[in-house]
């Protein structure tokens, strides 16, 4: 696939690529790498420059003819990224720049420009860092004014789309919905003995439930670990629920209600696990758990279905959206009937069966191949 030229002009693209590589956006670092990819594959002709932090520019892996690659010191969400920033843009003397999130120099508009909204989970969800008024306004007046200045919006769901006509008051012509899509890691995983290796490596030693995520407010974890006492207790399932991602010191809540509950070694914090070993965390479980209350997409449970893993969700957001009929889903305010649809699910092999083939199926819907081509579209219309 091309983008339409005229008299076969070669346009210049950069892709803000800041955030690849860093521990606080490991979502947007994979999309934009997987993004990246997909576009140089089947746009050969224009030149893509990808921006990225100088400390991830050795080790991203793409590598194409028509592709360079420009190391920069702006730290995300900075005072730089707003006053230094654009004259690093200006210079490159682009035709269009993709910033892949919301945060943009937004007083600079002399490159039309893309943007991809992820969520506005900030909005609702302000989170530890965002409690004082400053800065919530900081991050309102960026994610809105980056949507006012890009020529075109990228939503990677309907409901994102939904959000950014409602609480932003952006024109829905400007917005085009582009899933993301799961990793080609992320497969059924045959070799057991690797599988049980590196569920040795973090203590997992039974049966297990698998949540994969941060554990800011509207990840609702507390209440997912309530649920799994009750699993444990009430319905007495001996498993384990293994949480992946950042131990986060900023929510000491999290371990105090494990130590409250007594859950001891029934509840493992692997801590940031490498890609390299997180299919093998997924296709090690019994079935994963999402206790959202609100997503932009929610890649995690596609990512646990592409390793043929069963999938319990909320049902707020965009999750039925994106998950379809192939989860089973539950209240995420209902403590009990998270635990109750747990443990029908713990002990119903056809259940799992029949999750496992559904959630099979629903990931083939989304590829990055496919992203690939509707973004280029995008950028087709601004350019």
């Amino acid at each position: 696939m091309r983008i339409h030229k005229e008299e076969k002009q070669v346009y210049r693209i950069g892709v803000d690529a800041i955030l690849f590589g860093t521990a606080q956006a490991v979502g947007i670092g994979r999309y934009t790498e997987e993004l990246i990819r997909n576009i140089v594959e089947l746009d050969t002709e224009n030149k893509y420059h990808v921006i990225l932090s100088s400390a991830s520019s050795p080790g991203f892996p793409i590598y194409a003819p028509n592709l360079s690659k420009t190391g920069v010191n702006i730290p995300h969400y900075s005072y730089s990224e707003q006053f230094k920033y654009p004259s690093i843009i200006k210079n490159m003397d682009l035709d269009l720049i993709h910033y892949t999130n919301f945060n943009s120099p937004i007083f600079f508009n002399h490159v039309p420009s893309v943007v991809t909204i992820h969520d506005l989970t900030l909005w609702f969800f302000p989170g530890r860092e965002q409690r004082s008024w400053f800065r919530r306004l900081i991050y309102r007046l960026v994610i809105k004014k980056t949507c006012q200045n890009a020529k075109q919006i990228i939503a990677i769901t309907k409901k994102t789309k939904e959000d950014i006509v409602n609480i932003l008051g952006i024109n829905k012509d400007k917005i085009t919905v582009v899933y993301e899509a799961v990793s080609k890691n992320f497969k059924v995983i045959k070799n057991q003995e690797k599988i049980n290796k590196i569920k040795h490596k973090f203590g997992i030693t039974k049966t297990c439930a698998v949540y994969v995520g941060q554990w800011r407010e509207h990840k609702n974890v507390i209440r997912m670990i309530r649920a799994f006492s009750l699993l444990r207790r009430r319905y007495n399932i001996d498993c384990q629920l293994v949480m992946v991602g950042k131990i986060d010191n900023k929510y000491p809540q999290v371990q105090k209600t494990v130590k409250e509950l007594n859950l001891g070694d029934d509840i493992i914090f692997t801590g940031y696990i490498p890609d390299s070993d997180l299919p093998y965390i997924y296709n090690g479980a019994q079935f994963f758990v999402w206790p959202s209350l609100y997503e932009g997409f929610g890649l995690p449970p596609l990512e646990a279905m592409a390793c043929g893993v069963p999938v319990i969700s909320s049902d707020a957001s965009c999750m039925p959206e994106v998950l379809g009929e192939a989860a089973h889903y539950f209240d995420p305010l209902n403590v009990e009937a998270m635990a109750k649809i747990m443990a029908d699910v713990a002990k119903s092999y056809s259940l799992r069966r029949e999750l496992k083939l559904k959630g099979l199926r629903q990931v083939k819907k989304y590829s990055f191949r496919k992203s690939a081509k509707e973004t280029l579209k995008v950028y087709d219309k601004v350019l």
